[in-house]
């Protein structure tokens, strides 16, 4: 999972993705799923100004680095879509996972570098399943460092453009219904559509077994831009409707705090003091209210003023470590 993360934390602002294709996602027992929609978060203002403010410095990362010069994987052209199911496992705070990479991908480099650095392999039809965590780590580390603890994370490279990845309990399934002995999964949403969210979280709490202390069964999170705003929703089904507008009070206690926090401008450099308006401003547009067992809340806020805030956040944060070596 590790490795999963580190792959989307590295692919913002990237080339347009393809149609999204969840071929091979087991179907049985999904309780949630991650999109990660590159296409449309490249076509976004909130996109292009962050791509734009740190993708030299994104470019010189030694991860980024070490990736496009032993595996060929530029995460700047290569990596485009990213969906994650997640599955019950018998540890319920650690689901299962199964999902689908598109991009493109220079496989014989890639499998070439795997043989050499002796990943671990899995069966997976006549295809190879390897080690993700494995090869992750193996790139990513120093002459001499000792490789960390790893998961049980696999990736299949089905095609130049699609691979799959998972965990071991999983892979099987994968395989099923990436032969269409199996039904894959098929997300009810449309997620290539132009000006879909770049981002949906859909879990289901009772499904994937775990327990949340507000009463919540199941919810939705999205972020995508419309017209001039940056938007995020969360619609969050409670247990009952006095659970749901609890959670929609609680919210608005916590968004009152925090901006009664954000409003002490003591002490601030220039940068520290336009992000933190910005986020004032973010926080003031916060709506929150309940719908019978539905708590949900809508934040919707100019897109480049929310690029430049988390720009000058970042400034803001470099400088007082400098600083404060």
């Amino acid at each position: 999972m590790k490795s999963i993360l580190l792959l989307a934390a590295l692919t913002l602002g990237l080339a347009p993705a393809q149609a999204v294709d969840t071929k091979g996602i087991p179907a049985d027992q999904v309780g949630g799923f991650m999109h990660l929609g590159l296409r449309n978060l490249h076509a976004t203002k909130f996109g292009q100004i962050l791509d734009k403010a740190f993708r030299d410095e994104r470019r010189a990362n030694r991860t980024f680095l070490a990736f496009r010069e032993k595996l060929g994987l530029d995460f700047d052209k290569d990596i485009n879509d990213a969906v994650v199911a997640l599955y019950p496992g018998a540890d319920r705070s650690s689901p299962l996972i199964a999902g689908v990479l598109h991009g493109r991908f220079d496989v014989a480099k890639i499998e070439a570098y795997a043989k050499a650095a002796k990943v671990p392999t899995a069966a997976f039809g006549s295809q190879t399943a390897w080690d993700l965590d494995y090869l992750v780590q193996h790139v990513t580390k120093e002459d001499g460092e000792d490789m960390g603890p790893l998961e049980a994370t696999w990736i299949v490279f089905v095609s130049a453009d699609t691979a799959l990845i998972g965990g071991t309990a999983k892979l099987a399934a994968m395989r099923e219904a990436y032969a269409g002995k199996t039904a894959s999964f098929r997300p009810k949403a449309d997620l290539s559509a132009p000006g879909a969210p770049f981002l949906r979280v859909e879990v289901d709490l009772e499904l994937l077994k775990t327990e949340d202390p507000n009463g919540l069964r199941r919810g939705t999170l999205t972020l995508g831009e419309t017209g001039p705003n940056l938007v995020a929703t969360l619609d969050g089904q409670a247990t009952s409707e006095g659970k749901a507008a609890q959670v929609a009070s609680q919210i608005k206690g916590m968004a009152g705090l925090l901006s009664l926090g954000l409003m002490d401008e003591a002490n601030k450099t220039a940068d520290q003091l336009a992000a933190q308006r910005a986020m004032l401003e973010l926080l003031q547009s916060l709506k929150a209210e309940a719908k019978g067992d539905h708590a949900i809340f809508a934040l919707s806020y100019d897109a480049e003023k929310a690029a430049m805030g988390i720009v000058k956040a970042v400034v803001a944060e470099k400088v007082k470590a400098t600083v404060g070596k």
